[in-house]
């Protein structure tokens, strides 16, 4: 912004480039938002071609940049999905394995699947 403030300054083509704010709020909408991007160029290829090339490489940045942004966001959801999912493998592997335990060891005397206080009092004292 201040960059375009200043290389336009006493150009009759600075129409959203007269002040640091203005030049600011310009390339924010044309520049990153992508709202009237071809106004935007004709305004500044009536001032000169340079300033075309420094608005063209400022819209490259911004959208790499947002770019970026966007990826990044996307691998922490992955990343969090994929968590939530390794946790919930992890407990159904360890709850098949303990029934298996259960079951073989004939651990569970009762048969309902769960361990009373007095079977785990068993194991404790069987152990």
């Amino acid at each position: 912004g201040i960059a375009f403030v200043q290389l336009l300054q006493g150009n009759p083509y600075n129409e959203g480039f007269d002040t640091v704010p203005a030049a600011m709020h310009t390339l924010l909408l044309r520049g990153t938002l992508m709202d009237d991007v071809g106004v935007a160029v004709k305004q500044l290829t009536k001032a000169h071609l340079a300033f075309v090339a420094l608005f063209y490489f400022f819209v490259l940045i911004s959208a790499l940049t947002v770019m970026n942004m966007l990826i990044g966001v996307l691998c922490e959801v992955v990343n969090a999905v994929a968590a939530a999912e390794r946790e919930e493998l992890t407990v159904c592997y360890v709850r098949a394995k303990l029934q298996e335990t259960l079951k073989r060891g004939g651990l569970d005397q009762d048969g309902d699947g769960t361990i009373s206080r007095e079977e785990f009092a068993q194991i404790l004292d069987n152990a």
